[in-house]
Parts: C-alpha cells; sequence; structure tokens
C-alpha cells in the first residue's frame, strides 16, 4: 500500500538506535530490542496514517531507543481536532498490537516469555508517553487542551512550566537507573530548546497567520497582537477600534 511505503521512506533510524540493536545483538538481548522497536514503529504508523489522511507534510519520522519524534513541515496553527486524532491515534495503535499478541498468546502462537516482555515494555512506553513533557504524546495532548482555552503565547509558557515540573516530579519520585538517564538528558534538551526558540515560533506563528488565510469560523475579540489564539479569526484592537486580524497584520512589523 501507499502508505506503508511512504511511512516506510519518512523513518530515519537514529544511530543511537542502531548502537543499541547491534549491542542488542552481541548481547543476546534481541527480542527484547525486537519487542520495543516493534512497539515504537506502530505507535508512529498510528500518528503517521491520520497525518497523512489529513495532508500533513510530513518531512522524517526520527526513531529512538526510546520512541519515536515526527518532525512536520507544516503551519503551526493546524485544526486542534485533527492534531487531538492524530496524537491519541498512537497509543490507540500501540494497544490494539498489544491485542493481537494477546490473542496470539492465548492461542498459544507465542510463548509467555515474548508475552510478558510485550505487556511490560508496552505498559511502560504508553505510560511514560502519557507524562505532559515535551515533546511527549502527554505534552501534545495538555497543549492541545490548554489551546482551546488560553491564547498560543499563554499556553507555549504554561506547556514548558508543566514539563519542567513533570520531569523533576519524575526524576525525585521513581528510582531512575542509568537506563533512563539518555531519555532524561534527551528531554532535557527538547526543554531547553523550546524555551530559547519561544520567541522565534511566536514569530513564526504571527507570520503565518499574515501569510496564509484559514477557514476557522470563530472569532476571538483580542486588545494585543501577543494574545493570539490558534483555531480562531481575530478582531484587534487599533487605534481605539477593532480591525480585522488580516488589516492589523500587514501593519505590524517582525
Amino acid at each position: 500500500m501507499l502508505i506503508i511505503r511512504t511511512f516506510l521512506n519518512k523513518l530515519k533510524i537514529n544511530n543511537y538506535t542502531l548502537i543499541l540493536i547491534f549491542l542488542s545483538l552481541i548481547t543476546g538481548l534481541f527480542k527484547e530490542i525486537t519487542v520495543i522497536f516493534l512497539l515504537i514503529t506502530i505507535h508512529e504508523f498510528g500518528h503517521y496514517i491520520f497525518m497523512y489522511l489529513y495532508k500533513w507534510n510530513v518531512k522524517k519520522i526520527n526513531i529512538y531507543p526510546f520512541g519515536g519524534i515526527t518532525i512536520l513541515d507544516d503551519i503551526i496553527d493546524k485544526p486542534l481536532k485533527e492534531e487531538f486524532i492524530i496524537t491519541i491515534m498512537g497509543p490507540i495503535f500501540q494497544q490494539i498490537l498489544f491485542i493481537i499478541i494477546y490473542i496470539l498468546y492465548k492461542n498459544y502462537i507465542i510463548n509467555d516469555y515474548m508475552f510478558e516482555l510485550f505487556k511490560n515494555y508496552n505498559f511502560s512506553i504508553l505510560i511514560f508517553n502519557l507524562l505532559p513533557i515535551i515533546p511527549l504524546d502527554g505534552y501534545k495532548i495538555f497543549n492541545i487542551i490548554n489551546n482551546n482555552f488560553f491564547n498560543f503565547r499563554f499556553s507555549y509558557n504554561i506547556n514548558i512550566i508543566i514539563s519542567i515540573i513533570t520531569l523533576l516530579l519524575f526524576i525525585l519520585i521513581y528510582k531512575i537507573d542509568t537506563s533512563y538517564y539518555v531519555i532524561i538528558i534527551f528531554l532535557i534538551f527538547q526543554i531547553i530548546y523550546s524555551i530559547k526558540n519561544k520567541k522565534i515560533i511566536y514569530n513564526r506563528f504571527i507570520l503565518e497567520k499574515r501569510l496564509y488565510k484559514n477557514n476557522y469560523k470563530t472569532y476571538k475579540k483580542i486588545k494585543n497582537i501577543k494574545n493570539l489564539y490558534r483555531n480562531k479569526k481575530h478582531l484587534i484592537k487599533y487605534n481605539g477600534n477593532y480591525i480585522s486580524e488580516s488589516t492589523y497584520l500587514k501593519k505590524y512589523k517582525f
């Protein structure tokens, strides 16, 4: 099928993942890495299939030892409904795979050891991935909820704060062994990247509002350009009057 072929073409296996696969081969942990890789791949395919259906422009999908990261070449202000469906489909597809594994186990097609591997890794990946930490699915769901109620700038800052708090709590509450160090460092760098680039991202969001027309029907009155919302058109206060978003942005200097 075309969708499977395009998905496979987008997959980029990170060098650390290749090293881990190699190490698993020489240390006898091939089954473990195979289970993790399969769960991650199916999870990302769940995201991708709906990105494909919604015609989102996917640049590549990086596969790391602990999960996948999809890189988009698209606008920020995509429909929140589409983003929500895309986000939840990763965990859903992952659970569909586990149901299939469970059926195979009950029919004695796979053994106890393989089933336990799938059960344990599936649970660990699912729960961890639902934490509201950048760039996990839990963060994306939290971000979608925020953007339904608050403006883009405020939501972005709240997401960073919640990510930091959640990561700190995760480190403090759970006994983190050395196997988690790479994941923790990766998440820290993702949060730092979001903090360093928040001005660039917000200016890009404004620029997209200026360059691309949207079909959103909901209007929001705002008094400041800093209060732009996702999935809305705006009436912005200018010289005591409210003018259209497009008119205001033509006057706005970046």
